[in-house]
């Protein structure tokens, strides 16, 4: 039998539609030859969760997302996911959109609570499941950043407090009064000590003559007597004026890194003299807790994949602060 050209043509045009109809199907994320139970789950926002996204059990990709829509009423987002009949799952289980990976690509993950284990009432395709989702990226990074900007204003308003405290300055003031008074006595011991070698020399003598005339009285006294000798001899050993000398110049030193301070030099001096320094940490820290929450309010604007959802994000802002973003911003 011939089969005529018409019908050939025909035959060829009805395989290319199904094929194509299949392969629409596929890229949709639908599974083309297993039955599937249809499960929906309804959600404020969704930040980012799209069609075909997969659907994971235990860690395991068990199905997809087949579609994502807006209720213009409620304004709520409807989700609807697939998953395979032989996978049961309780009619109180949980459908929760996480985070799939670093990038913030999402996924949604079945949960089922362990209650549920004993004697489970299964949910049937078309039920509405319980919906949760986690963090976002930006709400993560947040929660890393917050607590960090809190703790460095709170550094700087202690600092800034100790540093413009009318106490330290006073403290400050008292401490050079008392070093100076002290550079004083120790000019005073040295000249009082300078020239005298000689007499402290005859002291010494007479002492141990003395002490020499008391080695025959008693025992007690012999001791008493060879104690005031070990100690005249180490008396006579030390260099009261190389002392005075070496305090002196300490004291200068201190005295220098004092002015130093109140001149601005170093990084102390200009901890307690730049006020710029101040106002440059207080506008770095408002300008980075302002960038965490633009990322909170218009995530989209950050993680959007292409140009478009970023595009969005930038829209979203313009209509709900009123204001026109300029381009490339």
């Amino acid at each position: 039998m011939k089969v005529s050209n018409e019908t050939k043509v025909g035959l060829i045009a009805a395989f290319a539609i199904t094929v194509l109809i299949l392969g629409f199907n596929f890229l949709k994320g639908e599974t083309l030859f297993s039955k599937n139970n249809t499960y929906y789950a309804v959600y404020d926002k969704v930040d980012g969760l799209f069609r075909s996204n997969p659907v994971v059990f235990h860690g395991v990709s068990v199905g997809t997302v087949t579609s994502v829509e807006m209720d213009y009423k409620s304004r709520q987002v409807i989700v609807s996911v697939q998953v395979p009949k032989e996978l049961e799952i309780p009619k109180n289980s949980t459908l929760k959109i996480t985070n799939n990976d670093l990038l913030g690509s999402k996924a949604i993950e079945i949960i089922i609570p362990h209650d549920s284990i004993a004697l489970p009432t299964l949910a049937v395709t078309g039920d509405t499941l319980i919906s949760k989702k986690d963090a976002g990226m930006a709400q993560a990074l947040t929660s890393v950043l917050s607590p960090l900007s809190e703790s460095i204003n709170k550094v700087l308003g202690n600092v800034d407090a100790a540093i413009s405290d009318v106490s330290l300055n006073s403290t400050l003031q008292d401490l050079s009064e008392a070093l100076a008074s002290f550079k004083t006595t120790a000019v005073k011991m040295n000249a009082l000590l300078d020239g005298k070698d000689a007499q402290v020399d005859a002291i010494l003598s007479n002492i141990e003559s003395m002490t020499k005339d008391l080695k025959t009285s008693t025992p007690k006294i012999n001791e008493i007597v060879a104690s005031l000798d070990e100690t005249t001899q180490e008396l006579a050993a030390m260099d009261l004026k190389g002392l005075s000398t070496e305090m002196t110049a300490a004291i200068s030193e201190i005295k220098k890194t004092l002015s130093s301070i109140q001149a601005g030099e170093g990084s102390l001096g200009k901890l307690a003299t730049d006020d710029a320094l101040w106002n440059n940490l207080n506008k770095a820290t408002h300008d980075l807790d302002s960038l965490v929450n633009d990322i909170i309010k218009y995530p989209r604007r950050y993680t959007g994949i292409t140009e478009k959802q970023r595009k969005k994000g930038d829209e979203q802002k313009e209509v709900e602060e009123g204001i026109t973003l300029p381009d490339g911003k």
